[in-house]
């Protein structure tokens, strides 16, 4: 199964005939060139349409006109100040990146993006799916306030693709030593490489934007929140229900002295973290197993939509996966919740009976302990009494003087 989307990405460095290329074609109006695509190739001759893609620009039949962050159309005196800023980018030293996303047409008609009897595509719409791509991918790289960058629509080709150039005019990024291969030496530049999660975020913000899934998402999320929020407001408590009973008491007893530590993702729990998941298991299974029936559904629809979208070497059994790892880790963590209250009652109990050590400072130090513990809570019952006395007194007196007041 071939990919609805492809995102395919590289950089230039600012001393590359490349670079030098894309400058000189901003504004040039020189015959066109049909330019073939396809979202499969591999090549990297797959980005020399961005040599001649601005030439494309005036020429309606082939792509869409040139826009940017903020411009649908850009006059010729804006081309200009594009072109100026690149060059000013060239001269700092800034590196150039280059990113064609590619669809597959079928799937983009299917999403009414684009006509195939027409060979037309909605670029009003592509162009709020490109703005969102590229602002998720400047945020991602802290470039949000320095960087620029420039887009062009080709669809008169095998696959529809979007042409995307962005640089700095004023480099922000880090200095590297990187290895100049003419010379053989070390030299620095600006740092160029993208971090892959930016990649798949820029992919996935595209194919999200075009295919909207944000109520079969939500849908999910509340299946999950669910059976948390059941779980906490009808206080069903494990530590006794005799499927778990037992697995509790276990749990307990592989957890550390400090129950500051008891959280599902603690390594110091890792030893009860197995029972804890049985638990888990037979809590969903006892009380939500419709729940968990839609959602095991709901979250297979979603992972067929990702492996339509990316394609069958994606990751898009990780979504189902992070689903129900979350789904374990919350649910941990509401058991754990209450393996912390009874460990802290049976140890209020456990201290309130246990006898005191003979060779203990307190028993030493009143060999009558019973008598001492029992003179101690009287004193405190007293001097509460006391205090009671004395309040309702002050009470007693205000209310008076109000009353005299009044009369």
């Amino acid at each position: 199964m071939s990919p609805a989307v492809v995102l395919r990405s590289k950089f230039v460095t600012p001393e590359s005939s490349a670079f030098k290329n894309y400058i000189n074609y901003i504004d040039r109006k020189d015959a066109k060139k049909h330019v073939k695509v396809e979202s499969a190739a591999h090549e990297q001759d797959n980005f020399d349409v961005f040599y001649q893609f601005m030439d494309y620009m005036d020429d309606t039949d082939k792509q869409g006109a040139l826009f940017t962050t903020n411009k649908d159309l850009l006059s010729d005196h804006e081309k200009k100040h594009i072109k100026s800023q690149f060059k000013k980018a060239q001269q700092n030293e800034s590196p150039m990146w280059q990113d064609v996303i590619s669809f597959d047409n079928t799937w983009l008609a299917e999403q009414g993006l684009y006509d195939p009897d027409n060979h037309t595509v909605n670029e009003s719409k592509m162009r709020i799916v490109i703005r969102e791509m590229m602002s998720t991918m400047l945020k991602a790289e802290g470039m949000e306030q320095s960087a620029l960058w420039t887009a062009s629509l080709h669809y008169n080709t095998d696959n529809i693709h979007v042409h995307v150039a962005t640089t700095e005019p004023y480099p922000t990024r880090e200095r590297i030593q990187v290895l100049d291969r003419e010379t053989n030496t070390q030299k620095e530049e600006y740092r160029a490489k993208r971090k892959p999660k930016t990649l798949d975020k820029m992919k996935s913000r595209v194919a999200n934007m075009i295919l909207d899934r944000s109520h079969e998402r939500n849908k999910i999320d509340e299946l999950l929140r669910g059976t948390i929020n059941h779980k906490k407001e009808q206080h069903i408590t494990l530590a006794s229900h005799r499927k778990t009973k037992k697995l509790f008491s276990e749990a307990i007893s592989q957890l550390p002295e400090d129950r500051k530590q008891w959280r599902y993702g603690y390594q110091s729990v890792n030893k009860a973290r197995p029972y804890i998941d049985e638990i888990t298991d037979i809590y969903l299974q006892q009380f939500h197993s419709k729940e968990m029936t839609e959602l095991e559904a709901r979250l297979d629809d979603e992972a067929h939509v990702m492996k339509e979208m990316y394609g069958e070497n994606s990751d898009y059994k990780q979504y189902k996966k992070t689903k129900l790892n979350d789904l374990k880790k919350r649910m941990g963590n509401a058991i754990l919740s209450e393996m912390r209250a009874i460990d802290k009652q049976d140890k209020q109990k456990l201290f309130k009976h246990r006898p005191l050590k003979k060779n203990s400072i307190v028993y030493n130090r009143y060999p009558n302990n019973e008598l001492h513990i029992s003179m101690i809570h009287l004193r405190k019952n007293l001097r509460k009494t006391f205090y009671d006395y004395q309040n309702e007194r002050r009470i007693d007196e205000f209310d008076r003087m109000i009353d005299g007041h009044e009369i």
